[in-house]
Parts: C-alpha cells; sequence; structure tokens
C-alpha cells in the first residue's frame, strides 16, 4: 500500500509540475505578455538613466558603467543561451524549445522579469555596496538586453534580403545557422563569445553551378 500510495503521489506531482509548466508556456506565447515585456524590457534602462542621472555621475564615469554593463550582457546573453536554455534540465528548456520548433510564434519571458530582476540588484549594488556608478552598468545592461530583444524579433520578422547593412546580414546568417544547429551560434548580438567559446559555426555559401 505504501508503494502504491508512493506511487499515485509522484504521479500527482508529475501531474502538477505538467500543468504548471504548460501554464507558463501558454503565458510565455500570449501576445499581451509578449508586448508587455517589450514595454517593461524599455522602460528598465530608462528608469535606470533617469535615477543614475540624479547621483550627479561624470560623464567618463557614466559612459564607462554604460558600456561595461552593455559588453557584459552579451556574455551574459551567451551563458544564459547555452547554458539554461539548452540544457534540457532547465524550468526554461520548453519554452526555447518551442521557439525552435515555431521560431515564427512570439514568446517572451513573463513580461515583468526584467524589473523582477534588475531593481533588486541595483538597490543592492548602491545601497549595500555604496557603488554609485552600478546604476549605470545597470543601465547599459538592461539597454544591451532591448537591444538584444529587438534584434531577435526582427530576425524572425524580416528576411535577410530585406535587410540593408551587411553587418546585419551577418546576424540573420548567423542565428539562422543556430536553429539548424543548435549547439553553435548562440550569441544573437555578436559572435566574439561563439569565437572564444569555440561555438561559431560559418554558414557557407554554395557556389552556383555553370549553365
Amino acid at each position: 500500500m505504501n508503494d502504491l500510495g508512493n506511487g499515485l503521489e509522484i504521479g500527482r506531482t508529475e501531474q502538477t509540475g505538467n500543468a504548471e509548466r504548460s501554464l507558463l508556456q501558454r503565458i510565455a506565447n500570449s501576445r499581451i505578455n509578449y508586448w508587455a515585456a517589450y514595454l517593461v524590457d524599455f522602460s528598465c534602462p530608462v528608469l535606470l538613466a533617469w535615477l543614475g542621472a540624479r547621483q550627479h555621475l561624470g560623464w567618463r564615469a557614466t559612459l564607462a558603467g554604460a558600456l561595461s554593463g552593455a559588453g557584459s550582457f552579451t556574455l551574459a546573453e551567451y551563458a544564459i543561451h547555452r547554458w539554461l536554455l539548452h540544457d534540457p534540465k532547465c524550468f526554461l528548456f520548453p519554452l526555447h524549445e518551442a521557439h525552435h520548433l515555431r521560431p515564427e510564434e512570439h514568446a517572451a519571458f513573463l513580461f515583468p522579469t526584467s524589473l523582477a530582476v534588475l531593481l533588486p540588484v541595483w538597490w543592492f549594488l548602491t545601497r549595500v555596496l555604496h557603488l554609485p556608478d552600478a546604476t549605470f552598468f545597470l543601465c547599459g545592461f538592461s539597454a544591451a538586453y532591448f537591444y538584444y530583444d529587438t534584434l531577435h524579433h526582427f530576425e524572425h520578422t524580416f528576411r535577410i534580403n530585406q535587410i540593408p547593412f551587411r553587418w546585419l546580414q551577418g546576424r540573420w546568417a548567423a542565428h539562422g545557422v543556430h536553429h539548424r544547429l543548435d549547439h553553435t551560434n548562440y550569441g544573437v548580438m555578436t559572435s566574439f563569445w561563439d569565437y572564444v567559446f569555440g561555438t561559431h559555426h560559418k554558414q557557407v555559401k554554395r557556389k552556383s553551378r555553370a549553365a
């Protein structure tokens, strides 16, 4: 009886977990959540820039903080994409797997995520550790995240031949390779970390046959 009861309990737990994942996926795939996430992600760097302006830092500290934050995001983007979103054990894996299966459908993390993560970090760095330049560091970090969001959206909205700039066409091509070979080209904004960690894969153009 104990074994039967344990089996039923495990079954109920698995059903509850599946139901929670299904609900999370439905919310993430909703258009309301998608555009609300864009609004929140845009608001974060604006809010942090306003908070930073109140600290009256010099332009050098402001620029250095913002650039270091943006640069740090490129590494965070690579690491999260590679070691979390592509890890079957991670709770975010089903959401990202659904994106690979249906890349034309828009999906986003739950819209309050950016505020829920960035504001406590900002409070801790500026109030507890007394790092005034942390505001512009997080401003650059969140601005880079919004740029990443926008770039990724356009990559699945416009065709590569609609893009006027060659360097942007390179980003389109690299991300297209990732959707075919999902163990390569994890960087959406830049291929720098793919080169560093050996996961870059260049698309080879096929030579046209002579008539």
